[in-house]
């Protein structure tokens, strides 16, 4: 994040300080149905409309930075497979052989110098290319080059490996991101390393789960033991480009910057800032580690969360650092994530079906989870318009 951005952000939680409230979001109480999270139909408009048609956030570079490095899908709906080819070049396909449709990488591979498909063993280059097929006097005529990979956009930034779900799509994330974009570039994502990953499977929509970050509005309650000692107050401030938001939330030591000279500001001195990276990513930055949270729906109450924490190898150096590390992830991942907002999303998905509730009521400082459901609907609205 380029520094006048992070200098404004903080100006804005200055004046939202001393007003001791949040920034106006929607400005509007809005209802949402609750069959929204709920309704199988609705569900597979999103996978058609959302799931389909714009780039998705598939993990960090540090994953394949090397020649043979590979990322593999965490989502059987969506079975792709990110590689570095021997040029360095970064190239993308789904994980289909083009003859009986096995996945050509199990994820077992330490190293990949071709695909090889284990059914009946035809190899694929590294770019995708059809190379060998077993006994190929079986198939007269075969022209090979219909019979490559099937190849999907993919391109790096920020740090991070965005792919799109359509064969033949492309990426414009100049456009897409607009100034999130730069925000990303500037905060030297790259040069961090990961230090674990984890999928689990939560029982509740996926949409719920995201929601749980898009509002303070729960931290004193929820979250009484754990991150309101970390918040100032649940003072927001948020910015929307698209269907992407960014919020920036003051932490404890917040009324420290107004005893800072304004040359020494630094965002991540005196807030946490968040990204819904649309449709399915929350990219979480703290002072010393970063999260990147994906959601896969499964169902309309099945829904596959992954967590995957960055950080930078000289603030975590010897035993020490690395225990400390361990703690952070524990807390963040298993306590904050796991046993409280998302506990209470599964919880709120199994009483959907109870009709004590037609709808959901979202307060004016709830107004960021308004505008994804929004988000979402326009999507599907504009097509099947």
């Amino acid at each position: 994040m380029r520094y006048e951005t992070q200098v404004d952000i903080l100006q804005t939680l200055i004046t939202l300080h001393q007003q001791q409230r949040d920034q106006k979001m929607l400005g509007e109480v809005v209802k949402v149905p609750v069959s929204h999270y709920t309704d199988s139909d609705i569900l597979a408009q999103e996978m058609s409309t959302v799931f389909r048609r714009y780039p998705i956030v598939a993990g960090h570079v540090s994953s394949v930075s090397r020649p043979g490095d590979y990322l593999l899908s965490d989502w059987g709906k969506f079975p792709y497979v990110v590689v570095r080819d021997q040029t360095g070049e970064l190239r993308a396909f789904l994980n289909i052989c083009r003859h009986r449709g096995a996945r050509v990488v199990s994820g077992n591979e330490k190293c990949l110098k071709v695909f090889v498909c284990p059914f009946h063993g035809w190899v694929y280059d590294l770019d995708g290319s059809l190379k060998h097929v077993t006994k190929a006097y079986n198939f007269p005529e075969l022209d090979f080059r219909q019979y490559n990979l099937m190849e999907l956009p993919v391109v790096e930034r920020g740090g991070l490996i965005w792919i799109h779900p359509t064969p033949g799509s492309s990426i414009d994330l100049d456009a897409y991101l607009g100034p999130i974009g730069d925000d990303l570039d500037h905060f030297g994502i790259n040069e961090l390393v990961r230090y674990r990953k984890t999928k689990v499977v939560k029982h509740a929509n996926w949409k719920l789960l995201i929601m749980t970050y898009l509002e303070g509005y729960h931290v004193p309650y929820l979250h009484r033991h754990t991150l309101s000692k970390s918040f100032h107050k649940g003072i927001i401030a948020h910015y929307e480009y698209g269907p992407h938001i960014r919020l920036a939330a003051a932490r404890t030591n917040f009324p420290d910057v107004l005893r800072t000279a304004i040359h020494n500001w630094s965002i991540l001195s005196f807030a946490s800032v968040y990204y819904l990276l649309f449709p399915n990513t929350f990219f979480i930055m703290h002072p010393d580690y970063v999260s990147i949270n994906t959601f896969y729906p499964e169902d309309t109450d099945r829904t596959i969360w992954t967590h995957e924490m960055l950080y930078r190898e000289s603030d975590f150096q010897d035993e020490k650092g690395q225990k400390a590390l361990a703690n952070r992830f524990s807390y963040t991942n298993d306590t904050v994530f796991d046993q409280e907002d998302f506990a209470v999303a599964e919880h709120v998905q199994a009483g959907l079906s109870s009709g004590a509730n037609e709808f959901h009521t979202l307060g004016l400082n709830e107004g960021l989870l308004a505008m994804f459901e929004r988000s979402i609907d326009d999507v599907r609205s504009r097509v099947e318009g």
